[in-house]
């Protein structure tokens, strides 16, 4: 029986979460591949009680849920971390409690049985490290262009106040055409998508995606530099799997050329984003979060971050 972690950041953003939470703990199976589930929720900062939250309005969760609280943002990569690094009681001589552990944004409404595809994917191929995900945008389906479309159309406005009943409604014109995401969900994975799909150059995700113990205690954790703004961890953490941007402690010899982890999406497991809208609110700036994101890459790497990016397989 594997043990999985979900851990989900949070800052602020009651409602999102709340949708999340929602289709998370109705979405999620475990019969067949007999997981043994536990949720984490960081609260990086709110000003809102998240714990007294969800506690409260989740008084019989599916599956043990956690709560850990910074007293400020202490940036997405430290919170990932956190994630990473979380036991439920005293670690002794493993470095990771968990076999797996899933980084899911807030913003993600999870679709039917998405994580057991993730594992059993994982477990059929220990080369893989790191495996996303599929969503409204991602470029293996004509579908998932289209529901992106309707996504940018019918998603909420994260500039306004809105409801977790407005999410969910939400939700329900962008697939309506389809009978409703559930359905919507099940046309997916019955297509003929292998389990797993390597990254192409465009379309990685980091929304919502499964991480291997041996992959971190081998390349390290994700880079914590300039929080809470930081560079943009998951880009550095790719060109990292790819050897294209390599930390002096990580050498030829204890990460070598053939040994590389692979990255991808998987073919069954499929999330809704709504996409902008995990860190947004009335008073976010998303273009000027994004510029001083690139200044702090610059500053960490001389080029581009666009320059980095075309250099991924």
């Amino acid at each position: 029986m594997s043990k999985v972690l979900i851990g989900i950041p949070v800052l602020d953003n009651v409602e999102i979460t709340r949708a999340c939470l929602q289709h998370l703990y109705r979405n999620t199976e475990t019969d067949i591949s007999r997981l043994n589930v536990s949720v984490l929720i960081v609260d990086n900062g709110s000003q809102n009680n998240i714990e007294d939250i969800f506690r409260q309005e989740f008084k019989d969760p599916k599956f043990p849920t956690y709560f850990s609280r910074n007293s400020e943002n202490i940036g997405v990569a430290a919170a990932w971390n956190q994630i990473l690094k979380f036991a439920p009681e005293k670690q002794i001589e493993k470095n990771f409690y968990y076999d797996y552990y899933v980084i899911s944004n807030n913003d993600a409404l999870f679709g039917i049985d998405w994580l057991q595809p993730l594992v059993e994917t994982m477990e059929t191929d220990k080369s893989i490290g790191w495996i996303s995900a599929i969503e409204n945008g991602s470029p293996v389906l004509e579908e998932l262009i289209e529901a992106h479309l309707l996504s940018k159309e019918y998603r909420i406005n994260p500039q306004t106040l809105y409801t977790t009943e407005v999410i969910n409604e939400s939700l329900k014109r962008i697939y309506e055409k389809w009978g409703g995401h559930d359905l919507f969900c099940r046309l997916v994975k019955n297509k003929d998508l292998p389990f797993f799909i390597p990254f192409q150059k465009e379309g990685r995700s980091a929304v919502c995606f499964m991480v291997r113990p041996a992959m971190i205690n081998q390349i390290g954790f994700f880079d914590q530099d300039y929080s809470p703004v930081g560079i943009a961890e998951d880009l550095e953490y790719f060109l990292r799997m790819e050897r294209i941007l390599m930390p002096s402690w990580l050498t030829d010899e204890t990460y070598p050329e053939d040994a590389k982890w692979k990255c991808g999406f998987c073919g069954k497991s499929v999330v809704h984003h709504n996409w902008c809208s995990t860190r947004q609110g009335p008073n976010f700036d998303g273009r000027k979060w994004d510029k001083k994101r690139e200044k702090n890459w610059k500053a960490k790497f001389g080029k581009s971050r666009k320059f980095y990016t075309k250099l991924l397989p």
